[in-house]
């Protein structure tokens, strides 16, 4: 199957993420490739890391009064009384490709949650380092914050040692983006703008189709990442604007629905089915009034349907599908899925990762599940295993790759998968057993 290689321009690629103080998170680090996955049992923190990244970007591109409320959102303030006076981390290092150089940055920020009187509230660390890959040997200094000064590199032969002033709720990051002569604007501006959007593959696939128009005024077609309610209409505007890929679509949709002879998305105009008299082309806009479907034909069905006729499962593989071909279109560096094999056959499971592998070429994709199969579908460095512990944290380990032989091995000899194995031990170690994990993980 063709990929939308190098059919657009990628120029950001997140590496890894640190996260921690949020929720039952203390600190957890995801190495990222193009698949990446987060498997536990249930209520054991999967949601809650991929909240924590969720969040952290959100605060850099959400304005002071906005930040002010996240920094005492009642809901996600540690309060496990194990880190329940730590601070919220996050840390990220990603690649920019720009003017045929590839920069390596890393960025960070800390802040504490509001406290009782009213205190807390405060950025207590900032940081960011770039380096040249292949020319230079290690990071230099842009910004320097603590909660008594913000310094920044302002020319290129300087040193990071010029003072800034920033409110105690504000990033520097932020106060950066109107520096618009800066000699690294290029790479404040990449920050300021990173989006990793979350996407809800647990909600009823009936929503998500032959709905009513958002509330935005559309008079063409985009490519914009859909929200949840606009994926026919995202289907139609590919067709429209990008008939190449949307073959990819199409290829890849018939490859893992096998009954499905042949699908249209269409555009519904109920102004053009109902002629009123109107003086329409004497105002300023006529709103548009219409609605995006998809139909289908089924090989056993005699005639055309519309594609809630799918199971809900058939559904999502449309979905997911579209999602992914949009985030990589707009540059989405990571997109995460929430239970990505929910409704779907643990062996279509596999040939969807197959089919994403092709379509996605710098977007990363992060999972969220408790399924044993994605333990044996995708690489066992790309999984974190959520390890249950008495203090109620959300701790998540890598099997070493020298052990997972062994792991192969053991399972074997009880006549089960390396996944079943893993998930069996998983519930032993609610007992306190913890052996395997001890041996086998990082």
């Amino acid at each position: 199957m063709q990929s939308i290689r190098n059919k657009i321009n990628h120029i950001l690629k997140i590496l890894n993420v640190n996260v921690g103080g949020f929720r039952n998170v203390e600190n957890v680090k995801l190495e990222l490739d193009k698949f990446n996955a987060l498997i536990a049992l249930n209520n054991f923190g999967k949601s809650n890391v991929i909240d924590a990244v969720e969040f952290g970007i959100d605060f850099i591109n959400f304005p002071k009064e906005r930040k002010l409320k996240l920094m005492a959102t009642k809901s996600i303030i540690p309060i496990n009384k194990h880190i329940d006076n730590k601070p919220y981390e996050f840390d990220i290092t990603f690649q920019l490709d720009y003017k045929k150089k590839k920069y390596q940055i890393n960025y960070g920020f800390s802040f504490e949650w509001i406290k009782n009187k009213g205190k807390g509230r405060e950025i207590k660390e900032e940081h960011l380092k770039i380096k040249i890959v292949n020319e230079d040997l290690k990071y230099t200094s842009y910004i320097k914050r603590s909660k008594k000064e913000a310094l920044y590199l302002s020319s290129v032969s300087g040193r990071c040692d010029k003072a800034i002033k920033v409110d105690k709720e504000e990033l520097v990051v932020n106060k950066l983006n109107n520096f618009d002569n800066l000699f690294y604007f290029h790479i404040i501006e990449k920050l300021n703008s990173i989006r990793v959007p979350f996407v809800n593959t647990l909600q009823h696939p009936d929503k998500l189709f032959r709905r009513l128009s958002s509330g935005v005024v559309r008079t063409g077609y985009s490519l914009e990442l859909p929200n949840n309610r606009d994926v026919a209409f995202f289907i139609y505007s590919l067709k429209k604007l990008k008939p190449n890929i949307y073959s990819l679509f199409e290829d890849s949709v018939k490859s893992l629905l096998k009954d499905v002879e042949d699908f249209e998305p269409i555009e519904i105009d109920f102004k053009s089915e109902v002629d009123f008299d109107s003086d329409s082309e004497e105002i300023p806009l006529d709103f548009p009034d219409k609605i995006y479907d998809i139909r289908l034909k089924e090989v056993n069905n005699n005639q055309q349907s519309n594609i809630g006729s799918l199971s809900s499962g058939s559904q999502k593989i449309f979905y997911i599908l579209a999602f992914a071909i949009a985030a990589e279109l707009n540059k989405i560096p990571l997109i995460s899925f929430e239970e990505l094999e929910n409704s779907i056959h643990p062996g279509l499971l596999q040939k969807l990762l197959i089919v994403l592998d092709g379509l996605v070429t710098n977007t990363c994709i992060m999972t969220s599940s408790h399924s044993p199969y994605l333990i044996q579908y995708l690489d066992i460095d790309k999984i974190k295993i959520g390890i249950p512990n008495d203090k109620g944290l959300a701790i998540f380990k890598e099997i070493k790759k020298a052990k997972f032989k062994r792991l192969l091995n053991i399972a074997e000899e009880e006549g089960i998968s390396a996944g079943d194995l893993i998930f069996d031990r998983l519930i032993e170690c609610n007992n306190g057993e913890y052996e395997l994990f001890n041996e086998f993980c990082d």
